[in-house]
């Protein structure tokens, strides 16, 4: 069983620096530490999980770490932006940060059990303790509900920019890897020479001359497609018979498998566009094999017109604490989402705002206008097009420019959270994992805030 929390709190001697962005730091990680404290609610939910999934002896003996230890350093991990392996140096090397996880004279856990410590708290769990940090916003009135804005974003899978070619050429040097690891372990009788480096000539050949409209190089590019099209489907034909013989339910038949079909999909979809030339759609295609949850999203933005990732909703007070936040499997049209923005924000605070703000992706209708009018006091959504005479006469009003000068707040609020707190790309792999890389991204946000009000 895992330990939550030590007893005996670790007795530090802090040598008091004279430098003031050093106290400025210090104090900060003070502040965390009031906070989770006031908040003992947070650590048992965390525990939890911990205690469920994260693997401890079978004869019953405690971890070398708590909970408690285990998820201040996945704070420190997100606050100061580090990976795995950043966080567990970082830590180690300052006694203040020993001091604040609570280590004390322990050794420093490795990033891999770290990694894995962040992947048994679920995204329910990180949704939760958000909304109990909000809580405790209110209660201590650092927050007021009178305002509210709102808007969407694109945090980004770690996914390589997926074109034909180079999905085949994934598919291709993962299914020799598999095979390559299943037929030295399970002695299969498999007389198959992997031609990795061919491949990739391929591979290449094909980027180089994909874009041409040489009407003979496109002839070569077509060969080439079939000529590494023959080679994948070798591969996914000795990977299917090659699965029956490693055992019913092993992990390394179903990973086989799973590529294999994922494969299967990339090229089928490359056959119907290089040789047919048909357009699949993109809820059809296969986007990457090792994250393929990944959405293609297109938001009209100029720097970066095609987006990999999922769309995160953001909703946010004048104070620019996140009260709500939601990960979206499935792209949902941002007119849809008002009423449920709406509903939680009134669950939360006990009344409707005064004030919402958002961008012109979340205007429906003026009847919908009218029909917030109706609760909500100034309704400060622009139109998209064209306006007519009386919406004109709406986007000129005084409350209208204010409410939009307020909403333009929560782009700088979207910026921090790509570049401090690594919203920009998860690195986390699979959707669960995703979401939860979101949640604590929240947490720290609205963490760090917090230390300074």
């Amino acid at each position: 069983m895992r330990t939550k929390t030590e007893k005996q709190p670790y007795l530090g001697i802090r040598r008091e620096s004279s430098v003031q962005i050093v106290q400025e730091h210090q104090r900060k990680y003070d502040r965390f530490d009031e906070i989770l404290r006031e908040n003992p609610a947070i650590l048992n939910r965390v525990h939890g999980d911990l205690k469920s999934s994260l693997s401890t002896s079978s004869k019953g003996r405690s971890g070398d770490y708590t909970s408690e230890e285990i998820f201040r350093c996945l704070i420190v991990m997100c606050v100061e932006n580090d990976s795995c392996r950043d966080a567990v140096i970082r830590i180690d090397e300052s006694e203040f940060l020993r001091g604040f996880v609570g280590l004390g004279w322990k050794p420093m856990m490795d990033y891999t059990f770290l990694n894995r410590a962040f992947g048994c708290l679920s995204p329910e769990t990180w949704e939760w303790i958000n909304q109990k940090l909000g809580a405790y916003a209110l209660e201590q009135e650092k927050i007021q509900g009178d305002e509210l804005r709102v808007d969407t974003t694109v945090c980004e899978t770690n996914v390589h920019y997926p074109t034909d070619a180079s999905l085949l050429w994934d598919g291709y040097r993962t299914l020799a890897r598999l095979l390559r690891a299943v037929r030295r372990e399970f002695s299969l009788s498999m007389s198959y020479r992997f031609h990795e480096k061919k491949t990739k000539r391929v591979v290449l050949r094909i980027a180089r001359s994909n874009k041409s409209a040489n009407k003979k190089r496109q002839r070569r590019v077509k060969r080439e497609y079939r000529q590494l099209l023959d080679k994948v489907k070798r591969l996914v034909n000795l990977a299917e018979e090659a699965a029956p013989q490693l055992g019913g339910a092993s992990p390394e038949r179903e990973e086989l498998l799973r590529y294999a079909e994922l494969v299967k999909g990339v090229m089928h979809q490359t056959e119907k566009r290089v040789f047919e030339g048909i357009h699949i759609p993109v809820e059809e295609k296969v986007l990457s094999l090792f994250e393929p949850h990944t959405e293609l999203l297109k938001r009209g933005k100029t720097a970066k017109p095609t987006e990999f990732g999922h769309m995160v909703l953001i909703a946010q007070s004048r104070e620019k604490f996140i009260t709500q936040y939601q990960v979206m499997e499935k792209q949902i049209n941002e007119t849809q989402l008002i009423d449920g923005i709406l509903k939680e924000h009134k669950k939360k605070f006990k009344r409707l705002p005064r004030v919402l703000a958002a961008d012109k992706g979340f205007y429906e209708s003026m009847e919908k206008i009218g029909e917030l009018r109706k609760n909500i006091q100034v309704v400060s959504i622009g139109k998209k097009g064209k306006r007519d005479a009386r919406e004109a006469r709406r986007e000129k009003t005084k409350s209208f420019k204010e409410g939009q000068r307020f909403r333009a707040g929560i782009e700088g609020s979207i910026s921090v959270l790509k570049r401090v707190f690594g919203l920009s790309r998860s690195l986390f792999k699979g959707f669960k994992n995703y979401a939860s890389s979101v949640g604590c991204a929240i947490f720290c946000h609205n963490l760090v805030l917090l230390s300074r009000m």
